[in-house]
């Protein structure tokens, strides 16, 4: 198979055809040439040998005239032989003029008529003498025949003077062919350079080697085809690496798609979780806390539902992690200085780090204020640093936080790991790096998946917290790590616009006071609206246990219908935000139209920010997070009563 690919090779080469033109061509002149010249030689050799027969024999016929025209055979027949004894010479016969031989020499041999060279001449005598020196009177100008001489002459000398003559004419022949055959071959190579380069060049664009260039060494037809194909192959590599450039920005696409996909589903699924969490918890909790009310302090019942109400309490903290990386958690922002946070709070930033950990603080002189929750912002800083020292390990190591401000511009903002990204601008920049053990590429895709942790202890949501803290907070979040080469975590917070309040805050929504109403204040009724029954139920008991008449509905629809019944009664409605059929938003904006006066307070898992993205009119006149305590709820209702 190989052979038959490389004489397929060799057969389609333009340079090997020619050179086989050319050396063939040539092999058929020099054996045309060499044939004609040994033809001619031989011709000429034998001609040649004809006449010098031809000689002899005159020389013979002039020696021997007297003696032959006396007939005296001796002599003759010495004659004879002594002109046989000349090289090659067959026969010598000496005829009187009637035809008798005289005298002759003939040697014994086989030789065929074509082997043998023959000659007969007249010997005659002088034209001018005739019968013994009388003057003849016919004056014959040829002379009167005295007789005739035969003479046969062999080949075999000519034979080898042509065998001989072949063999240096061929040598001399094969050697002119070798000679014009190299100089053809030579010639070839230099005439063909350009089309050998050319065809290289096709051959490497054939193959896809778009990086190959014929070398242009003249400016003839080869030299424009070899420029057009080098202009096609730059072509078709920009081509190449653009069609590359593409495919490779459309799979980056496609993977920031699906994790800002997966992070979105991730969101969606922690939101819904955290908010049936919230009501079961608001279920328990209520129950737990009015059974304490029951029950005297120094009962073994009181202390485990005590303990039972703590654990719940943390357990609501895990529900607003999953709120905070939803991007719903409870957020009350103000103007915020980040030096001053991280400086108020290095103490208990160091506890986290280990005796082998140096932790070095790099903070910039002048820092802009940031619109942030102080809670959330000193979380993001905790989680940042707490997972920066345990990569770490058992090693000696450091964790360096920083600050400053920085310039971004859409491209770098678009490397954020947040699926929504800021505007380009001035930020303000916390960074926390390490020289800890690094994470792979994996490990960062799957950073901040809820519970996704590779820990042996932890819940997996310190990472989520910090990507929906930067969510709610409208800012970027970047990371830089290797294997063995450590981890860099940035985030960005814009920063707060010039002539902005120090303490200015972003909700629609009034924050708490502390209560100033007597407790004989408390009375009324009030509409609590839910759509689950037993959270309804225990919200209905506790608002009871405040000292008001509780009217109950089941949705928004339910609600709207039961506030327009006892309008002149309810003086607070305590609305879940999230129902079916109709939302506590919708509900309470239909509340309003009935009686424009009237007091909502919304409860619900979410963040006040998120409330207030709903919310296009007037706000509710009060704000309570599940799963609220007595107390938190009894505050609530005496504030809203106050403020009425």
């Amino acid at each position: 198979m190989l052979n038959h690919i490389q004489f397929s090779s060799l057969r389609s080469s333009f340079q090997l055809k020619l050179f086989a033109i050319f050396t063939l061509l040539t092999a058929l002149i020099t054996i045309l040439f060499l044939s004609l010249y040994i033809s001619n030689e031989i011709r000429e050799h034998k001609l040649y040998l004809r006449e010098q027969l031809h000689l002899q024999a005159l020389y013979l016929g002039e020696s021997i005239r007297l003696t032959l025209y006396a007939e005296n055979k001796a002599t003759l027949q010495l004659l004879a032989e002594t002109a046989a004894r000349a090289p090659e010479m067959r026969a010598v016969e000496i005829y009187a003029k009637d035809g008798r031989m005289l005298a002759g020499i003939r040697r014994s041999g086989l030789h065929t008529e074509a082997d043998l060279i023959l000659d007969t001449v007249e010997v005659r005598t002088d034209p001018l003498i005739s019968n013994g020196s009388i003057l003849s009177e016919s004056l014959n100008p040829k002379g009167e025949l005295v007789g005739t001489i035969h003479m046969e002459r062999g080949t075999g000398d000519l034979a080898h003077l042509i065998r001989r003559m072949a063999l240096v004419s061929s040598g001399i022949a094969v050697c002119f062919w070798m000679a014009c055959t190299l100089f053809g071959y030579l010639v070839l190579q230099r005439v063909t350079r350009s089309f050998r380069s050319l065809m290289h060049g096709i051959q490497a664009l054939h193959d896809g080697d778009l990086t190959t260039r014929i070398n242009i060494e003249s400016d003839d037809e080869p030299g424009m085809a070899a420029r057009a194909i080098n202009n096609l192959a730059t072509v078709l590599q920009q081509r190449n690496q653009e069609n590359k450039r593409l495919h490779e920005e459309r799979l980056d696409f496609e993977r920031q798609m699906f994790q800002t996909q997966k992070l979105e589903s991730l969101g969606v699924m922690a939101g819904g979780i955290a908010h049936d969490f919230n009501n079961l918890l608001q279920v328990i909790l209520g129950n737990m806390e009015m059974a304490t009310l029951e029950l005297t302090p120094d009962t073994r019942s009181y202390n485990f539902i005590i303990n039972a109400i703590n654990s719940g309490r943390r357990a609501a903290h895990l529900s607003s992690l999953m709120l905070t990386y939803a991007g719903k958690g409870l957020v009350s922002k103000k103007s915020l200085d980040l030096n001053e946070l991280v400086r108020d709070n290095i103490d208990m930033l160091k506890t986290a780090a280990a005796s082998t950990v140096s932790m070095e603080l790099c903070l910039s002189d002048k820092l802009p204020a940031i619109m942030a929750g102080e809670p959330q912002i000193l979380q993001i800083v905790m989680n940042l640093v707490t997972n920066a020292v345990e990569s770490i390990e058992k090693q000696p190591g450091f964790v360096i936080i920083t600050t400053g401000v920085q310039n971004c511009d859409k491209t770098a903002l678009d490397a954020s790991l947040l699926d929504v990204k800021p505007q380009p601008g001035t930020f303000v920049f916390l960074e926390v790096g390490d020289n800890g053990c690094g994470m792979s590429k994996d490990t960062i895709n799957r950073l901040f998946d809820p519970f996704f942790t590779t820990k042996f202890t932890g819940r997996g949501l310190g990472m989520s917290a910090v990507l929906g803290v930067m969510r709610s907070h409208g800012g970027a979040l970047f990371v830089e790590s290797e294997p063995g080469k450590g981890t860099t975590f940035r985030v960005l917070f814009p920063i707060v616009a010039s002539g902005q309040p120090a303490t200015a805050t972003e909700s629609t929504i009034p924050p708490p006071e502390i209560p100033t109403l007597p407790e004989s204040q408390l009375f009324g009724s009030v509409l609590v609206v839910d759509d689950e029954k037993p959270v309804l139920d225990v919200c209905a008991k506790m608002v009871k246990l405040c000292g008001f008449t509780v009217i109950t509905a089941r949705d928004g629809i339910d609600a709207v219908s039961k506030y327009r019944e006892h309008a002149d009664e309810i003086v607070v409605v305590l609305m879940d935000q999230a129902m079916p059929n109709m939302d506590g938003i919708a509900a309470m904006n239909k509340i309003y139209s009935i009686r424009p006066d009237a007091k909502v307070i919304i409860s619900s898992g979410f963040n006040k920010d998120e409330l207030s993205k709903r919310i296009t009119d007037r706000p509710p006149a009060g704000f309570i997070v599940k799963p609220y305590t007595m107390s938190s709820l009894e505050a609530e209702l005496k504030r809203v009563l106050r403020v009425g």
